[in-house]
């Protein structure tokens, strides 16, 4: 009976704890708080994009942390080795930093945290990170497929590891999983970039000596050209040089901000899958009448990356349920989360749990209910908030995302 009051004791100081920690305003990024009940959570560990806003922040405390005199040098050492890398070595060299300038940071801010004001002072004029830049850290982190621009996959290769969710897939690049496979994202893509003045040269400087194998990826002459891949790509899988110089040539691309940012565009624009399916969670706001905010946005993007569009038949249900129940955003999110269909019958123990994120800072890891909580704290343990993710209203600008209310869209 006393392991069990002093079990509870603990559990109840750390959630509130946990749900202490939302309050804390400007908060970059931070690691977790949670209750490890199962002993089945791997060490805590948060990986950006290459590209992402955490590589840059951990190179320049770095810097910072090599300039003071009270701070072991070997704090910056993990910073400086796997920048796009949180984990407890980041959060004591943040804390460290502190310790030297405690102004550079908010009162408010979590001990081992980053928050804005630090942003502000040492990344000079660079802008702070936009809700998409935020949103990435969560959805590229949770997704292992292709989590980042320079990381390619023949899913040929259906024994060596991860491989795309679609039977037809032959090849996969980057982050919003480009597949030469059912609906050809991979050759859309590349032959958009291709055809741009700014980005098009790039494309062929990186491809060289495969400018003839280019041609025949993004040639869109014959009716069929997206069933033609297999036969295009298989002389490139069969020779073992060639497979190394592909790779290679999609990590040249990676390096490019301008191919990131058409790549980005692709995807999020009006011809990309993502956009649309985004843009359908607005619909369905929209006639529940709840205003977005910026953690809703994240969820629409980390949703829209696993899961089939919302059909016009789920909008219209999940509308009148939400208005019903006169919900609030984060019910909404729980809501869409537990009654949309998961990618397969076996697939919420693990799904819900990236779910979570997204309301377990109104709810704290004890509101879960057992499936939540044992997936959150197993697969995730991240709440939307640890990337300063807020309920602040906010629609992405058009050049970000396109909806139906951007200029040439469906009003």
């Amino acid at each position: 009976m006393a392991w069990r009051r002093s079990r509870h004791l603990i559990i109840g100081l750390s959630v509130w704890l946990a749900c202490a920690l939302p309050a804390a305003a400007g908060v970059l990024i931070r690691a977790p708080a949670y209750v490890n009940l199962s002993a089945q959570a791997r060490t805590w560990r948060l990986t950006d994009s290459n590209w992402g806003f955490i590589s840059p922040l951990s190179t320049a405390v770095a810097s910072e942390l090599e300039r003071c005199k009270k701070v072991d040098p070997a704090v910056a050492a993990p910073l400086q080795m796997s920048p796009n890398r949180l984990d407890k070595a980041s959060a004591d060299a943040f804390a460290a930093l502190r310790s030297c300038h405690k102004r550079w940071f908010e009162k408010t801010t979590p001990v081992g945290a980053a928050d804005e004001k630090l942003w502000t002072k040492i990344m000079g004029r660079q802008p702070l990170p936009s809700p998409l830049d935020r949103a990435k850290v969560i959805a590229f982190g949770a997704a292992p497929l292709t989590p980042d621009y320079d990381r390619t996959l023949w899913d040929w290769d259906r024994g060596s590891g991860f491989t795309s969710a679609d039977p037809d897939s032959i090849f996969s690049w980057g982050p919003y999983k480009a597949t030469a496979g059912h609906g050809c994202t991979f050759q859309r893509v590349l032959a958009v970039l291709a055809a741009n003045p700014t980005t098009g040269p790039m494309v062929r400087e990186a491809f060289a000596e495969e400018g003839p194998l280019l041609d025949q990826l993004i040639a869109q002459s014959d009716p069929s050209w997206c069933a033609v891949a297999a036969a295009i790509l298989k002389p490139v899988f069969d020779d073992s040089e060639r497979r190394e110089n592909f790779r290679i040539i999609f990590a040249k691309l990676a390096g490019h901000p301008e191919i990131r940012a058409g790549y980005d565009g692709y995807f999020l624009g009006p011809n990309g899958y993502l956009g649309r399916r985004i843009a359908r969670h607005y619909d369905l706001y929209a006639r529940a009448g709840l205003t977005p905010t910026r953690m809703d946005f994240a969820y629409f993007l980390d949703r829209s990356l696993d899961y089939p569009p919302l059909t016009e038949a789920q909008i219209a249900d999940l509308a009148a349920t939400v208005r019903a129940g006169q919900m609030t955003n984060w019910q909404a999110r729980r809501l869409i989360a537990n009654v949309t269909p998961f990618s397969s019958p076996g697939a919420r123990s693990y799904q819900i749990g990236r779910d979570a994120v997204y309301f377990v800072d109104a709810l704290g890891q004890e509101g879960l209910d057992d499936t939540e909580r044992t997936s959150w704290v197993k697969n995730s343990r991240l709440k939307a908030s640890d990337v300063g993710l807020t309920e602040e209203a906010y629609s992405p600008p058009c050049d970000v995302v396109f909806l139906p209310g951007c200029p040439g869209g469906q009003p």
